[in-house]
């Protein structure tokens, strides 16, 4: 891009900042967690139609896939962001703004990114901007916990052969995610004798042995180079304070930023559930997430345009690893970056909040991508 595109760019941000914060009052206000994103992708859809995007559709995943002057064969960019929350307790959303802080569960992961991805989709339209080689923009769901990363496998199902590259449009805008975090995800079920706490005393209870399986998984140690980890997230089971527990279940998380760690941490963990199957007790385990590791592509290019549109104003970036939809295309050998549009903070809580005052930077930087990829 040169220097007169790129204050025009910066002019148009300046001139739609509330049509960029409308947008994301709309987006945030509409709660849509993980397997409920159905009246969101509605509004989206409807949005893009409006606009003059009759190709939008929603696929069998109910993501909202749009392309943008795709014409016959070839490979295409891909722009993604997730539309799924993880806030399952809200019904009803209502942001608050005071002043520079705009406050609302979901507003930072994702809905501050969904917005900017949809006012950049305005902008081509309004402006009747040429894209070389036309681009995918998606809006996709189930990137949260247990949604598996459910959206982005069945838009890789469908398009893998047409995708160059992808960036998904989530986190904050000074970070660059570059490098797939990887996990395993398993409920384990322990199924025990239980009985009376005061004449059944001595029988094998499933809240003892699942409490002995976790705290085994608490005393394994895992490297810090590649990062790897444990976590066990949710735990319940029992009736009633003097009964003896005859089910127990938990839901447990390994990660790694390599899949020979992980697959390391792994079957030490399925050694931990062999040892603590006894006479008197059943643990039976299910697969409920798995999200892969980085597959060695080279992630470079991608990492330096995003690298020098930031150095050119005096802005550092900074590398992660992580695990965002990103996983999929780079587990298919496909460059896969992640940033975002916004700085947030406290994402995944009810106190989360943004600053606005970020918001049209970063749709900037958003857009500069896009429009200064090499054709």
């Amino acid at each position: 891009m040169t220097t007169n595109d790129i204050q025009k760019l910066e002019t148009y941000g300046q001139a739609h900042e509330h049509a960029l914060l409308d947008m994301l009052t709309q987006i945030t206000s509409l709660p849509s967690p993980t397997g409920a994103e159905a009246e969101k992708a509605a509004f989206i859809l409807e949005y893009l139609h409006n606009l003059g995007a009759s190709d939008a559709h929603i696929d069998q995943a109910g993501n909202v896939v749009c392309p943008y002057q795709i014409t016959g064969s070839g490979k295409h960019p891909l722009y993604g962001a997730h539309i799924d929350t993880v806030f399952l307790q809200c019904q009803e959303i209502t942001p608050r703004i005071e002043g520079n802080l705009f406050a609302a569960p979901s507003c930072g992961d994702n809905s501050a990114n969904v917005a900017s991805l949809l006012c950049f989709i305005t902008m081509l339209y309004e402006e009747h901007i040429d894209l070389p080689g036309g681009a995918y923009f998606l809006f996709n769901t189930g990137e949260e916990g247990l949604g598996n990363l459910r959206g982005i496998r069945q838009f890789m199902a469908d398009h893998s052969s047409e995708i160059s590259e992808m960036v998904a449009v989530d986190c904050n805008s000074d970070t660059c995610i570059h490098k797939a975090v990887g996990s395993h995800r398993y409920e384990i079920n322990v199924t025990a004798q239980g009985g009376h706490s005061w004449s059944g005393f001595g029988n094998t209870s499933a809240i003892a042995s699942a409490a002995a399986i976790i705290d085994d998984l608490y005393h394994l140690s895992v490297p810090k180079d590649p990062k790897t980890t444990y976590n066990a997230g949710t735990i319940e089971g029992g009736t009633t304070v003097n009964s003896i527990a005859e089910h127990a279940m938990f839901r447990i998380d390994l990660r790694s930023e390599d899949k020979d760690a992980l697959d390391a941490i792994d079957k030490e963990f399925h050694q931990i559930l062999k040892q603590n199957a006894k006479e008197g007790i059943e643990i039976r385990e299910t697969l409920i997430g798995e999200r892969p590791c980085s597959s060695g592509v080279d992630t470079a290019a991608l990492c330096q345009r995003l690298e020098q549109i930031r150095a050119a104003r005096g802005l550092t970036t900074d590398y992660q690893a992580g695990s965002t939809d990103a996983n999929i295309p780079l587990s298919l050998g496909i460059p896969a970056i992640s940033f975002g549009t916004c700085i947030g903070r406290r994402a995944h809580t009810v106190e989360e909040n943004l600053d606005i005052d970020s918001l049209v930077p970063g749709f900037i930087q958003l857009a500069q991508f896009i429009l200064s990829r090499p054709h």
